[in-house]
């Protein structure tokens, strides 16, 4: 293999290697950012030998792919910068519905879950409601948790479950809670990250995601505009 295609495939490597790694808990999360880091400063390094290049060779391709890998951690930090540092989201901040699940499954290494009231922002999810019966709702909330891929624990008045990030492997936990009012069905749902003090709108962009789809499961539902 040539010499100059050798910087362009580490900075392809890397960042697979970090992430294949971290998912399959051969090191930790952290490990993984930083090859990702170390992939996008020999982007960085192939940037800023492009005008040298230029003058020995019309060939800069495999220099052009090396630098792509450098826009993930570029993308990350634009996320990091719009999305509020939060890492634990509920439609209900003041009463969250309990990670029961999660209690038993965090080990030392993972953050610990927080009390309430959780931190409201800007664009809080609301709840959802409905004229459906809350079994009604936690059949349809199983079966969409389920075919989201989703690990699923019923608990009392509601369900639990694990979600597993597709790229580094992190391990997020979900609580679903149903009160039966007299008229309607409230729906509650609450997300909250086992790493990280920022999930870069992870969290809240999953609530609302999956409140969306069962709405459309279970029909005539509606979520109020509701302000913290």
């Amino acid at each position: 293999m040539p010499s100059y295609l050798w910087w362009p495939l580490l900075a392809w490597l890397l960042p697979l290697t970090g992430a294949l790694g971290s998912r399959i808990h051969l090191w930790p999360w952290w490990v993984g950012f930083t090859l990702c880091l170390a992939s996008a400063l020999i982007g960085l390094g192939l940037l800023l030998r492009l005008p040298w290049r230029r003058r020995r060779t019309t060939n800069l391709w495999p220099d052009l792919w090396g630098i792509v890998p450098m826009l993930l951690p570029l993308l990350f930090l634009v996320q990091a910068l719009r999305a509020p540092l939060i890492n634990d989201v509920s439609t209900d901040p003041y009463h969250p519905p309990r990670l029961q699940w999660a209690e038993q499954l965090r080990t030392a290494q993972d953050l610990p879950i927080n009390a309430a009231p959780l931190q409201a922002f800007a664009n809080n999810p609301g709840p959802l409601y409905t004229h459906a019966s809350s079994d009604e709702v936690l059949a349809e909330a199983e079966e969409l948790m389920t075919e989201l891929g989703w690990r699923v624990m019923e608990t009392p008045g509601g369900l639990n479950a694990v979600v597993t990030s597709p790229w580094f492997g992190f391990e997020d936990d979900v609580a679903l809670r149903v009160f039966a009012g007299p008229k309607e069905t409230r729906v509650d749902m609450r997300s909250a990250s086992r790493q990280g003090r920022s999930d870069l709108g992870a969290n809240r962009a999953r609530i609302q995601d999956f409140l969306i789809r069962l709405s459309e499961h279970l029909g005539q539902a509606y979520k109020p505009n509701l302000k913290y």
